[in-house]
């Protein structure tokens, strides 16, 4: 046994006396948004060392570690928070990387996420104001304008860097463009592609 699977046995040990339940609940599918080039989710928090290397060198400050409350599995792993910072796709992240966790890719195979607007809370589609931020921020142009001037996403085009979340001015602790990612590709190691 490593030294990090005994701080990890430890850790889960002691949480285990104190929550017993907290263990053995099945966790739900993962909401954790990761950085471009993460390997997939079902082998991430294995091959993830947690050196905090990633978060050390992003430039765009948009990597934090997982919370324990949020995923005892996944705690201290990277995660972008698109609403406190987008990913500006410059994959820093993979540079330092020790295990191969998050992996460099073509700019044209990012993926993190999918941008989706709640027309039930964006300025546009409720209260007829001029607001197309979402659609300046976009690096991809994956924003545009319907026939109503109404801001629309293409999915097929959103890389999910969430800086149309970051900058939505949306003054509610959720943005009304926010990105999720339900279905993204991950880099399958076995087969060494994108799936």
């Amino acid at each position: 046994m490593n030294r990090k699977e005994f701080l990890f046995s430890l850790s889960a040990s002691v949480l285990a006396a104190i929550c017993p339940g907290l263990l053995l609940k099945p966790e739900e599918k993962s909401l954790i948004i990761r950085p471009p080039g993460a390997i997939e989710e079902t082998l991430f928090s294995q091959f993830c060392v947690r050196c905090g290397q990633c978060l050390k060198v992003c430039s765009a400050n948009c990597l934090k570690p997982v919370k324990i409350i949020k995923s005892i599995r996944n705690w201290a792993t990277p995660e972008i928070i698109p609403r406190q910072s987008g990913c500006i796709r410059c994959q820093s992240c993979s540079k330092v990387c020790p295990t191969g966790a998050i992996r460099k890719v073509k700019n044209e195979e990012i993926k993190i996420g999918t941008a989706q607007i709640n027309i039930k809370q964006c300025l546009v589609w409720t209260h007829q104001k001029e607001c197309l931020v979402c659609l300046e921020f976009c690096p991809v142009q994956a924003v545009h304008k319907d026939q109503q001037d109404r801001p629309v996403v293409k999915p097929e085009m959103c890389v999910g860097c969430g800086l149309c979340e970051q900058n939505c001015p949306v003054t509610t602790q959720e943005a009304a463009i926010r990105v999720s990612v339900s279905g993204e590709k991950r880099y399958h190691i076995k087969e060494n592609r994108y799936y």
